[in-house]
């Protein structure tokens, strides 16, 4: 098993911008992919990263705008995927990802678009829409993309969670070439932290 000391920096994104991360814990490298204004102190990363640090080398990061990273001159997806990227260089192996909400799309693009992806779990993808977007449209460009993820890739939802969200998450394993869904055992609260810790170890082991 790898092992890795405890560490913090700043990756520097394809257009300059810098990324703050944080690593810690031992075992193949493993990087959290939050929502849209996620940051890596978020309560539900902090427990989530202690409890699979147990088994691997956690890589979390601050979104670009949010915490201790940049702005840059723009934010787009591909600068997204490109903020994704950069951490993901910091760990210099290949690397399985956990994303969940807004986070669970952008790591399917990543390892639509990188080969140092190796594995990813994603957990009730979100979309992510701008002022005036349509809402199918944008699906549709996500449900396509997929296409080109030929990675095993576990996509999760929870029994307690809408119709809307579960309906999603089943699209989008549905539309992926080595896609499978899990539904988890959850109430209005979402998943128990031990519940979603056991699942993704499981998947990955």
């Amino acid at each position: 098993m790898a092992t890795s000391d405890a560490a913090s920096g700043k990756a520097i994104s394809a257009d300059g911008t810098p990324i703050a991360w944080s690593r810690q814990g031992s075992g193949p490298p493993l990087a959290i992919v939050g929502p849209l204004l996620a940051h890596r102190s978020s309560p539900a990363t902090v427990v989530l990263a202690d409890a699979l640090s147990q088994n691997h080398t956690v890589y979390t990061y601050d979104r670009r705008g949010i915490g201790e990273s940049g702005m840059g001159e723009e934010y787009t997806s591909e600068s997204d995927v490109d903020d994704l990227l950069a951490v993901l260089e910091i760990a210099g192996e290949s690397t399985d990802l956990y994303g969940f909400d807004e986070g669970a799309f952008l790591a399917l693009r990543a390892a639509e678009e990188s080969t140092v992806v190796s594995r990813v779990v994603a957990l009730e993808p979100t979309l992510s829409l701008a002022d005036g977007d349509d809402e199918l449209m944008v699906l549709q460009t996500e449900i396509e993309g997929l296409a080109g993820v030929r990675i095993p890739v576990l996509v999760m939802a929870g029994t307690g969670s809408g119709d809307e969200a579960q309906d999603l998450a089943r699209q989008t394993a549905d539309a992926l070439d080595s896609g499978e869904f899990l539904l988890v055992e959850s109430d209005t609260q979402g998943i128990p932290d031990a519940a979603l810790t056991d699942a993704i170890e499981s998947f990955l082991a």
